[in-house]
């Protein structure tokens, strides 16, 4: 397979070879034709001054006439390296002058010139391009008439001859020339070519190169700044993906040894009391009762964790339908208030559901509920004994302002800004402290970005940290 290198070079050489080619092609093949039309037109355009300064002469075509032109007259020889002569409307000759006082009108010339002039006297413009068989030489011979000042009739012609010799010359020279400069133009353009494929291709196979190492699993890469074109925002865009990378392989690393630890305890429990049950406990009915209490209470947790990574895999694979209607807060408040009850008495904690009458958010209902859920149960793992857990809801302005304020340990600035990332744990220690799976916060932030709406977490130095989010009031509505 080429190289990108290699191809860019081809690609340049070859838009490079094909703009000679064209330059060639009009150069060698239409310049002679297309110099010579051009010094014909602008001998035509010439020569029709000199017979409209002729017309300005009052009466027929004389001598005197022409002296008072032979300034004119002879600059247009000389500047052109002409032949001219003027007749008058029988044909007789009124002034003839050569630039090289060959006599030209002789001959062949002669007999081409009869020609030329017969057609001029009827009024008509005439031309004539041929090639002298003896000296090989290009010959123009052109006529023009000469009219009266009413336009009626014709009072002489005004001949024109020339070689085009000169103009083969010239366009013989430019084709000489045009070898030298496509030499010199390829030669530039393989030079320009070959550093244009080099600066680009250099940093693709670096970047290359990097992304083969993060295919190898290797995360720590050394990639300098390539500029701010779009090759160097792809560098700092793979150094980016990278270190995101990193840090889910670190996630996942932890969560492997989260994860196993959460399912070898509640494991571990059910497995030592039911083992106590068979073996000791069976025919004493309270200590029974309350290994079996045990064994369902650690069988919910390892529930609700697999039924988090679950949920947390359906959000992030399928991402999150939502159904929008309007919610009534109170409701929903109330029912998760109740389903928590019997926790906040086991645990004595405090929970009280404080919020305005009659206030309508605008959500998928069962999202809304599970990041409520998650957001308590969250709470009431960080709060103690004794502790509190209130839920506040209230209207700012066209939004319902949603607050879980729980009672505890502040959480530290560098834990908050990682808060929302699946598995991450604010205390890492594995124990009673490593409440929970690490997920529920996880589930939550993808439902509210769904809904696009605010949310965030202040922890304070007293304890108290409060979950936030907002949601448009019920006559507003979210964008689906």
């Amino acid at each position: 397979m080429k190289k990108i290198g290699m191809k860019l070079w081809m690609g340049m050489m070859l838009l490079v070879v094909s703009m000679l080619i064209l330059l060639w092609l009009f150069q060698v093949v239409f310049l002679e034709n297309f110099y010579m039309t051009m010094q014909i037109n602008k001998l035509e355009s010439r020569g029709e001054e000199i017979v409209l300064n002729l017309q300005d002469q009052e009466g027929n075509l004389n001598d005197i006439q022409i002296m008072n032109m032979l300034e004119e007259l002879e600059a247009f020889i000389y500047t052109y390296n002409t032949s001219l002569q003027i007749v008058d409307a029988t044909g007789e000759t009124i002034y003839q002058m050569d630039n090289n006082n060959d006599q030209p009108f002789t001959g062949m010339l002669r007999r081409q010139n009869t020609q030329i002039l017969d057609h001029t006297l009827e009024g008509n413009k005439a031309r004539s391009l041929f090639k002298h068989p003896r000296f090989n030489t290009d010959y123009l011979i052109m006529g023009l008439p000469i009219m009266s000042m009413d336009g009626n009739h014709v009072e002489g012609a005004l001949l024109i001859m020339t070689t085009m010799a000169p103009v083969s010359d010239t366009a013989g020279i430019i084709k000489h020339q045009l070898i030298y400069i496509t030499a010199i133009l390829f030669l530039i353009a393989f030079g320009i070519a070959y550093m244009i494929s080099y600066h680009l291709s250099q940093p693709i196979k670096k970047i290359n190169k990097a992304a083969q190492e993060i295919a190898q699993g290797k995360w720590d890469i050394q990639m300098e700044k390539m500029g701010e074109d779009e090759i160097g925002q792809l560098a700092e865009t793979i150094k980016d993906m990278a270190a995101s990378l990193k840090q889910t392989d670190k996630l996942r690393k932890e969560l492997i040894g989260n994860i196993s630890h959460e399912l070898r305890t509640p494991l571990s429990l059910i497995r030592g009391y039911a083992e106590t049950i068979r073996d000791i406990s069976g025919e004493e009915q309270e200590k029974r009762e309350g290994h079996l209490e045990i064994i369902i209470d650690e069988s919910e947790r390892l529930g609700r964790l697999i039924d988090d990574i679950l949920n947390l895999s359906q959000l992030e694979v399928d991402g999150v339908k939502m159904i929008p209607e309007p919610i009534d807060m109170k409701e929903l408040l109330e029912s998760i208030k109740n389903r928590f009850m019997d926790l906040a008495q086991k645990k004595a904690i405090n929970l009280e559901v404080m919020l305005e009458d009659e206030l309508v958010g605008f959500g998928d209902y069962k999202r809304i509920e599970q990041v409520m859920m998650n957001l308590v149960g969250n709470a009431f793992n960080h709060t103690p004994s004794d502790g509190y857990v209130f839920i506040k809801a209230q209207k700012i302005k066209d939004y319902i302002n949603i607050e879980v304020i729980n009672e505890g340990v502040k959480i530290r600035d560098e834990d908050i800004e990682h808060i929302w990332e699946r598995y991450y744990k604010v205390n890492k220690t594995v124990g009673e402290s490593s409440i929970g799976s690490g997920l529920g916060l996880a589930i939550v932030k993808n439902i509210l970005l769904a809904h696009e709406v605010d949310f965030g977490v202040n922890s304070h130095d007293n304890g108290t940290t409060v979950f936030w989010f907002r949601l448009p009031s019920g006559n507003l509505g979210i964008k689906k």
